[in-house]
């Protein structure tokens, strides 16, 4: 009632498999995440350098706002990255979802293998409940795809609405600072 040396090696290179594509996903999430970090860094520094060499020049009522200025115009770039954090754990999220349904798959693979083993060498009464066995994990492996595809919808969802959130809220206040005064 063992596996096959194929059935084990075939088992092992999907599982690796599975891992490769997952870790290869998780390590172009993380270098996303710091060119992400990085570029907002890089922006940020461009901006307070902007304000202060305003400060430098003698413009003194740059002074007064300095502080308030400095946060609200941060405000838009801060939203544009929680936004692009939000998206890059969102996909992150959907991959590890996908990588453990396809695990969850070759184990399934791995019980029928013994499932069908057994089955050839047991009385008829035992492959019957062999038989409502498999039905089982059939049913059981349908519903894992049904309740992984709601969750990766969510995530979509939940992500759609979090970039309408950030978003609009910036636009608003850009266009509310840019509007020209009466």
């Amino acid at each position: 009632m063992f596996l096959s040396a194929q059935e084990i090696a075939a088992s092992r290179e999907q599982a690796l498999g599975n891992l490769l594509a997952l870790s290869s996903h998780y390590l172009a999430t993380s270098q996303r995440a710091c060119q992400i970090a990085t570029g907002a860094g890089r922006e940020g520094i461009e901006h307070a350098s902007r304000r202060w060499s305003q400060l430098a020049h003698g413009q003194l009522d740059a002074l007064i706002q300095f502080p308030a200025t400095l946060w609200l115009d941060a405000l838009p770039r801060a939203g544009e990255l929680l936004d692009q954090s939000l998206q890059l754990l969102g996909e992150a999220h959907k991959a590890w979802l996908q990588g453990s349904e396809a695990q969850v798959r070759i184990v399934d693979g791995i019980v029928f293998a013994y499932l069908r083993r057994a089955g050839r060498s047991s009385p008829w009464e035992t492959v019957i409940v062999l038989d409502a066995l498999r039905n089982t994990l059939n049913g059981a492996e349908q519903t894992l795809h049904e309740i992984n595809a709601a969750a990766i919808e969510q995530v979509d969802r939940v992500g759609e609405e979090m970039q309408q959130v950030v978003t609009p809220s910036a636009n608003r206040r850009v266009r509310a600072r840019n509007k020209p005064e009466a």
